[in-house]
């Protein structure tokens, strides 16, 4: 493209964005491993690029720059997973806000739209802190002081954005001790400017030409190869017709609610999403075309589409059926079960009394490995949420799950910081009077919380102060591999030697996993004031090892009264939680 151009249009941005999701697609792994700790849990890499997607597979393919960018801020807010997703998406629902009502924009409407982007993502965070994504984005606004813009071309526009944010970059590490000790820079901020590579690259080298060649009126495909829907099918029913579509309003006013109702009572699954006069829904329906007769009232269909979800299970399902069997005595016989088609029934008949069962208080959870999630349902979590690191449950997925319950009040522990913005956000979609979050920063906090629930006796504000007061004191030990060397904050490992962490801070390093537990318990403050220690046993770890613990534990600190859960979570070999 002419790097004289003065304006940038609704299409040429979505070929832009779709250029910078390949690049940040390109860089995924990198951008994960740009993690201050070296055990194997970053994900930033992973949560901006599935927020980005999001927004792409919901955008609408217009001329009109402020549609666009409204559709793919949208998509990308319901997509968005952890702290760097969530920031990612407010950073575009800043730009989305500033164009809206604008058919293509400037050099200096695009830095207007750019420091607002910067505005709201600050705002969405409680303490912001320099040195993160946060800096990179708003000094690469505030590197055009004093800079006409009156002659400049959009392309020059951005290639001095991309040096401004790049030069940010590079100076988080002096910004936040942390990176530097680790030797690092944000991994937010570096994917934030692997995006901006790939998106002003692609414009000035000619690469996004044949793509503007093709005027195509569908939902715009994300590049690297993968073609996505506009919401991940992947964990839910498959039976039915998946219907989507966006519809035209006739009248400019929110009807989201009312159809909201609607859906809910023609199948599963629900999402919509209105933007101005722009709606659009995503239900599982065994009757798709009442769905359309109905959404037929309110205006002019932009696109349409359903998807035989049965034949596609019943694809599914033969080729499983080779591999996957399992025996089940039944009466006299034996009957041979495709356990999918067990595991989905049960699944349906769960979600079908969590939904007709009125709730005073409901709890949801997130939690990964199937003894871990067993144990929270065992304790009366209503839903637990397959999530964690390197899995950071999405906006979406929470507010799915709020759909779910019949309930007056929900109480939400995400156990992990990095889950705790997507819940808040969700939180305020969905109606921040309904639910209630208890910042638990790990599953064994939330674990304590739960046992502190005494729902027969009290309000839903007294529940959660019991339950505050659970997790409060609690001190989470984390074990995990090392997967490269370094020193950070005094203590050195190899790749392969075992990290152990008290709360954030690594305290030990050592080769042998069962002594690095016991040089983080000796470094654990007020043992002799604590009384319980509670251990979720990793996927990685043996019986015998969780034995030879509990006997050292048993002898050394007497004391404890100590429970062992076999969890099965990845990435942490033990989770450990110890109360007072």
């Amino acid at each position: 493209m002419n790097s004289n151009e003065l304006m940038i249009d609704g299409r040429v941005m979505a070929a832009c964005v779709k250029a910078g999701e390949a690049r940040l697609d390109k860089n995924e792994a990198l951008i994960n491993q740009l993690n201050v700790f070296p055990v194997p849990d970053g994900d930033t890499g992973s949560n901006m690029l599935t927020t980005l997607r999001g927004g792409i597979n919901a955008a609408k393919n217009t001329d009109n720059l402020g549609e666009y960018m409204n559709s793919l801020a949208t998509g990308m807010l319901f997509g968005a997973r952890g702290n760097s997703g969530v920031i990612f998406s407010q950073i575009f629902s800043g730009i989305a806000d500033k164009l809206k009502g604008k058919a293509s924009a400037t050099p200096a409407e695009m830095l207007e739209a750019l420091e607002n982007g910067s505005k709201v993502a600050y705002d969405s965070v409680v303490v912001p802190t320099e040195g993160t994504i946060l800096t990179v984005v708003r000094e690469g606004a505030e590197g055009f002081s004093g800079q006409g813009l009156d002659d400049l071309g959009i392309w020059d526009f951005f290639k001095i954005y991309i040096e401004n944010i790049k030069e940010a970059l590079d100076k988080t590490p002096d910004l936040l001790p942390i990176l530097k000790n680790a030797g690092v820079v944000d991994s937010g901020g570096y994917g934030f400017v692997k995006f901006f590579e790939g998106f002003t690259e692609a414009a000035l080298d000619g690469s996004i030409q044949e793509a503007l060649k093709d005027d195509v009126e569908t939902d715009l495909i994300p590049a690297g190869g993968v073609i996505g829907k506009w919401m991940d099918d992947s964990e839910e029913d498959a039976f039915g017709f998946c219907t989507e579509c966006i519809v035209t309003l006739n009248e400019d006013k929110n009807i989201r609610d009312e159809v909201v109702t609607y859906l809910e009572s023609m199948g599963q699954s629900v999402v919509c999403v209105q933007r101005d006069n722009i709606l659009k829904l995503h239900v599982h329906t065994l009757e798709p075309l009442k769905v359309l007769q109905h959404m037929q009232e309110y205006g002019v269909f932009y696109n349409v589409k359903i998807e035989n979800m049965d034949s596609q299970a019943g694809r599914d399902m033969k080729k499983d059926s080779a591999d996957k069997k399992e025996f089940t005595e039944v009466g006299k016989g034996a009957a041979e079960q495709d356990t999918d088609t067990v595991e989905r029934a049960m699944k349906e008949k769960h979600d079908e009394q969590v939904h007709e069962t009125h709730h005073g208080i409901a709890y949801i959870a997130v939690a990964n490995g199937e003894g871990v999630i067993k144990a929270f349902k065992d304790f009366g979590c209503e839903i637990v949420l397959n999530g964690g690191q390197t899995m950071n449950t999405s906006v979406e997925e929470f507010v799915d799950a709020f759909k779910q319950l019949n309930a007056d009040k929900i109480i939400v522990m995400p156990n992990n910081s990095n889950i705790q913005a997507a819940a808040l956000q969700a939180t305020r979609i969905y109606g921040e009077d309904k639910v209630m979050i208890l910042p638990t920063k790990s599953i064994a906090e939330g674990y304590f919380a739960m046992s502190m629930a005494v729902v027969d006796r009290f309000e839903a504000d007294e529940i959660y102060a019991q339950m505050k007061q659970g997790m409060d004191g609690v001190d989470t030990i984390w074990i995990s591999k090392a997967i490269r060397d370094a020193r950070v904050e005094n203590i050195e490992c190899r790749e392969g030697d075992y990290l152990a962490l008290l709360g954030k801070k690594i305290v030990a390093a050592d080769a042998d996993r069962l002594e690095a537990v016991k040089k983080v318990l000796e470094s654990t403050p007020e043992m002799e004031d604590k009384y319980v220690i509670l251990i979720f046993k990793g996927a990685g770890v043996t019986d015998e090892e969780c034995e030879e613990l509990q006997e050292y534990i048993e002898d050394t600190y007497d004391w404890l009264d100590v429970g062992i859960i076999d969890g099965g979570q990845d990435v942490y070999d033990f989770v450990i939680g110890i109360t007072g």
